[in-house]
């Protein structure tokens, strides 16, 4: 995980992220989402996306996230087919070579669907991992 291409520097529930560039479809300006008839846990509803239905991620569903509505500014559309609601896209890093090493997520509320934490000058921001993400998605749905 220590090289990566291109980072996209975005902020969701008030947290700074870093979403990697190859993982995204689009990054779009935030849509109309519509709320499902009955709640899934996780999902706040679907987004038309080029004539399908796309999920739209919950972040309320996160432990240690406040409650409340998030502001979405924009929509990042992962190639896991999810939509990902963003507050704001700050910017984006190009890492050349090997980079900066990753850190561990451990102790994250949000450990769960990070790959790590990535050093980023002389801060260090969590890495969302997709597939952990979708996974974490799935075992939620199955308690259900």
């Amino acid at each position: 995980m220590s090289e990566l291409g291109t980072l996209i520097l975005a902020r969701a529930k008030g947290r700074d992220l870093l979403l990697d560039a190859s993982q995204i479809l689009e990054v779009m300006p935030a849509a109309p989402v519509t709320p499902l008839p009955g709640p899934v846990p996780g999902i706040a509803g679907v987004l038309l996306y080029h004539g399908e239905f796309l999920p739209v991620f919950d972040w309320n569903m996160l432990p240690g996230t406040p409650a409340g509505r998030l502001s979405t500014s924009a929509l990042a559309i992962l190639k896991r087919r999810l939509a990902l609601p963003l507050e704001e896209l700050a910017g984006v890093l190009e890492q050349e070579g090997e980079g900066p090493g990753p850190e561990p997520a451990e102790g994250d509320p949000w450990e769960e669907i990070l790959a790590c934490r990535w050093a980023v000058g002389t801060a260090s921001m969590p890495l969302l991992d997709p597939d952990k993400l979708v996974d974490w998605l799935h075992h939620h749905r199955a308690r259900r």
